[in-house]
């Protein structure tokens, strides 16, 4: 028998004894034990990056030239996620012990004409926030949702208001995933218009999709795949740096997550996720310039998660 028949017949025997995965009909959820302990080591990435120009007026031609400034900074650190007390309606009180491997942030090499010391400072002391052993108490259901015991405030990522990246980082880094209520089968896919409600995103549109995937690993599992994506319409502002034409700014927020869960429980085996919170200015036409000018700036963070025997 090959390894991957040895998989499908684990698999069959896990969804047939599982209560909440038998025929697919059912969503999948959480299946916690007292004072179980899981570990995991957690990557994770900061890439800012701006795009600008310069113009040159020879004569009666402009000239245009691209200006691109990138900054990088990287961080590890080990997790160690206990349940402490299982709850009557099923969720559970979790501790997660947050260390620390790396004892700063580690910055990627730039070529010189990208590097930008003073991006680079910005980058790293949002980055700086996680050189920091925590202990973190949560309330976590049988869903995935979390409520933590003592709220900290958001993190400081230098967005303007709605901070939806904050938001997205504040879960993300956490070793649990929300289930859908989608029933539990390879292929099974849902979409869906986002449309929040709120002042500051009266005006925004967007959508979000959820599947869940066959997962290529030894221990039967499955992946979930969700894909958020929400752009929207700052106000006018005066003109960008480097211009003298009045602006209509641009937001733009997106995600992309893929968690790896195991069947036995629904705990997070691994997970690739990554968000980006862009904004760009729509310029007026510049009389001489045959393209529009280019001033936007994005803040992407990645996150990578395995977990330790």
């Amino acid at each position: 028998m090959t390894a991957r028949e040895t998989r499908n017949v684990l698999l069959t025997a896990v969804l047939s004894l599982v209560p909440w995965a038998v025929g697919g009909q059912k969503p999948l959820t959480r299946l916690f034990t007292l004072a179980a302990e899981e570990r995991y080591q957690v990557t994770v990435g900061f890439r800012a990056e701006t795009h600008s120009v310069t113009t040159e007026s020879v004569a009666a031609e402009t000239y245009v030239t691209p200006v691109v400034h990138v900054a990088e900074a990287t961080l590890r650190w080990r997790s160690v996620k206990r349940v402490l007390a299982i709850r009557p309606d099923g969720s559970v009180d979790t501790e997660e012990t947050v260390i620390p491997v790396t004892a700063r942030c580690e910055e990627a090499v730039q070529a010189a004409a990208n590097r930008d010391s003073k991006l680079q400072e910005s980058l790293e002391a949002a980055c700086s926030v996680f050189l920091k052993k925590e202990i973190l108490r949560c309330v976590e259901d049988q869903k995935g949702l979390l409520r933590e015991s003592a709220p900290n405030a958001p993190y400081d990522l230098g967005e303007t208001s709605p901070e939806l990246l904050a938001l997205w980082l504040r879960r993300a880094v956490r070793p649990s995933v929300i289930f859908p209520a989608l029933p539990f089968e390879a292929g099974a896919k849902v979409e869906r218009p986002l449309h929040p409600a709120g002042e500051l995103l009266r005006n925004a549109r967007g959508s979000e999709s959820t599947e869940w995937l066959e997962a290529r690993e030894e221990t039967p599992s499955a992946s979930l795949h969700v894909v958020q994506h929400l752009s929207w319409e700052g106000a006018s502002q005066g003109p960008a740096a480097g211009s003298s034409t009045a602006s209509i700014r641009q937001e733009e927020f997106f995600a992309d997550s893929l968690t790896t869960v195991s069947l036995l429980d629904g705990g997070v085996l691994r997970a690739n996720r990554s968000a980006s919170r862009t904004t760009s200015h729509k310029m007026e036409s510049v009389p001489g310039l045959a393209v529009p000018l280019d001033f936007s700036s994005r803040l992407t963070i990645s996150v990578v998660m395995e977990r330790l025997p």
